[in-house]
C-alpha cells in the first residue's frame, strides 16, 4: 500500500489524502457548518498520530469541505444529551485528548481556513503554525451567544492579544478576516480559490526547515503556556460542569433549534449564531 492509499480515505467526517508528502485533512460536516463531534475529534487526534509517526509524511494541512465553513464549533446536537453537568467531564477528556494531539504534532501544521471558524474551530487554528484565509473569512469566539461559557477560548485569545480577549468573548462577535490578521490570528489573506493552494505551499515552506530544529522548536514553545494551558482547561471544565448543572445552556440551545427549525420551514438559509463551544 503506498502512502497516498493508507491515507486518502474517509473515515467518519474526516476525510484524508496526501499531496506530495502533505497530509490533507478535511473536515466534512457540512450540513452543520462543519461542526466538532467528539468521535470526529477523536478521529483528528487518531490521524495526527499516525502522521507525525510517519516518515513519509512531512506536514500537514487542516481544512473544512465546501465554502461556508471550516468549523463552527462543538455540534450543539451533542450537548442536547447531556441531563446535567455530569457528563462534561468525559467530555473535556476527549477534547483535551485531541487539543494534546494538535499541539504536540511536531511537524509543520497548517489551518486553511475556507469559512467561518468559531468556538473550537477557531481555538483549533490558534494551535497551527501557520493560518490561512480569504477574505469573506469570520472567526471568534461565540460560545457566549450559545450560554456557554466562554473560558478556555477566552485565555487562548488573551495569549495572544492580552484583555481585548475579553470583550472579543463577550460579545460573542465574529471578527472580519482584517482585524483577525491585525491581530495576528491570521498569518495571510489569499483569493478564496487558492487558499488550499497557498496552504500546500506553506506546508511545503515549511517542512523544508531543519527537521530536528523545527520539533525542538515547537516543543520549546509549547511548554511556555503548559501551565496555563492546563489551568485555563480546568477552569472550563469546572465552570461547564457549573452551567450545565443548572440546565441554563440546555435551554439556550433548545431555542437554538427552536430557531433552526423555524429558519427551515420557512426556507431561510441558516446562520452560523449559536453554532460554536469549547
Amino acid at each position: 500500500m503506498t502512502e497516498d492509499e493508507k491515507f486518502a480515505h474517509r473515515s467518519e467526517d474526516l476525510l484524508s489524502d496526501v499531496r506530495d508528502r502533505v497530509l490533507v485533512l478535511t473536515i466534512d460536516r457540512q450540513e452543520s457548518y462543519n461542526s466538532w463531534t467528539s468521535a470526529l475529534r477523536d478521529e483528528l487526534a487518531r490521524q495526527l498520530l499516525a502522521a507525525d509517526a510517519d516518515s513519509n509524511v512531512d506536514a500537514v494541512v487542516l481544512t473544512g469541505a465546501g465554502d461556508r465553513a471550516f468549523c463552527s464549533g462543538q455540534d450543539l446536537a451533542e450537548f442536547q444529551e447531556f441531563v446535567d453537568g455530569r457528563n462534561i467531564e468525559p467530555w473535556i477528556q476527549r477534547l483535551i485528548s485531541c487539543y494534546d494531539s494538535v499541539r504536540q504534532f511536531s511537524k509543520p501544521l497548517v489551518a486553511a481556513i475556507n469559512g467561518v471558524a468559531a468556538g473550537s474551530g477557531f481555538q483549533v487554528t490558534q494551535f497551527c503554525d501557520y493560518v490561512i484565509a480569504h477574505p469573506e473569512v469570520r472567526v471568534g469566539q461565540t460560545e457566549v451567544s450559545s450560554g456557554l461559557p466562554s473560558v478556555f477560548g477566552t485565555w487562548l485569545m488573551w495569549e495572544r492579544i492580552g484583555r481585548r480577549a475579553i470583550e472579543l468573548a463577550l460579545q460573542g462577535r465574529l471578527m472580519e478576516v482584517g482585524e483577525a490578521k491585525q491581530l495576528g490570528f491570521i498569518q495571510e489573506v489569499v483569493e478564496k480559490s487558492k487558499v488550499l493552494e497557498t496552504a500546500l505551499n506553506a506546508a511545503h515552506r515549511l517542512s523544508n526547515q531543519p527537521r530536528l530544529a523545527y520539533k525542538l522548536s515547537k516543543s520549546a514553545n509549547r511548554q511556555f503556556d503548559e501551565q496555563r494551558y492546563s489551568t485555563a482547561m480546568k477552569m472550563a471544565a469546572s465552570l461547564y460542569r457549573e452551567a450545565f448543572n443548572t440546565g441554563s445552556p440546555q435551554a439556550e440551545i433548545g431555542k437554538f433549534f427552536k430557531r433552526r427549525r423555524a429558519r427551515k420551514a420557512a426556507s431561510t438559509p441558516p446562520t452560523t449564531q449559536g453554532i460554536s463551544g469549547a
